[in-house]
């Protein structure tokens, strides 16, 4: 059977798979479409059937990982949405955990521009739903009265900045405290995220 006849079932799907395992193992600059055909086990030319070229790639790999984190939030509200101070912590630490999971696709959803990287449709939904998530917890927090009347996209911002924050550092190896430790990096950014609870908290019983 010839490469070009060779077929994965979803040969997309099996593309993007293996170029997630790529990404992490070699980093943004092994991963290539040469290297990911010959990793799916398919033709060179046949990765360009579904992505023109190597942005557009790295551009449906991060909307893959913004699409994961707006499931994980969308989870998170189903099991806890009836306690939203325990949505909020449990969001925080899923959030964390994505990142400390998969850090280079952490980092090209959030940290590493890309050339011709951005524009792309698919990231700019899958982007937006996973913000749609936040935003919904802010909502349900602030009519709950955890997290206060400040405006949800303030809240969501706050709350993104700072949990972004901990997972780059957690990632980058730059929690001293933690030295490394898994469940440790993990009580730590629960406190943070408590303390930011707490300081919202605060806020709005002293307006």
């Amino acid at each position: 059977m010839a490469q070009d006849d060779y077929h994965h079932g979803n040969l997309r799907q099996a593309l993007l798979d293996a170029g997630e395992k790529l990404l992490e193992t070699k980093g943004v600059e092994g991963l290539s479409m040469r290297a990911l055909a010959r990793t799916t086990g398919v033709s060179h030319a046949a990765p360009y059937r579904h992505f023109a070229d190597k942005a557009d790639l790295l551009a449906a790999l991060a909307a893959r990982g913004f699409a994961r984190l707006a499931e994980t939030l969308v989870a998170v509200a189903a099991a806890h949405g009836d306690d939203p101070q325990r949505e909020y912590l449990v969001a925080c630490r899923r959030y964390m955990e994505l990142g400390m999971d998969a850090p280079a696709m952490y980092r090209l959803m959030f940290g590493q521009q890309q050339p011709g990287v951005g524009d792309q449709p698919e990231l700019a939904q899958a982007g937006q739903a996973a913000y749609e998530a936040l935003l919904g917890a802010m909502a349900r927090g602030r009519a709950a009265g955890t997290l206060g009347e400040v405006d949800d996209e303030a809240k969501a911002t706050a709350v993104w900045s700072m949990v972004h924050g901990v997972t780059e550092l957690a990632i980058s190896g730059r929690l001293e405290p933690c030295a490394g430790d898994r469940l440790e990096i993990l009580a730590l950014g629960e406190q943070m995220c408590s303390l930011l609870l707490s300081g919202l908290a605060a806020r709005e019983h002293a307006t």
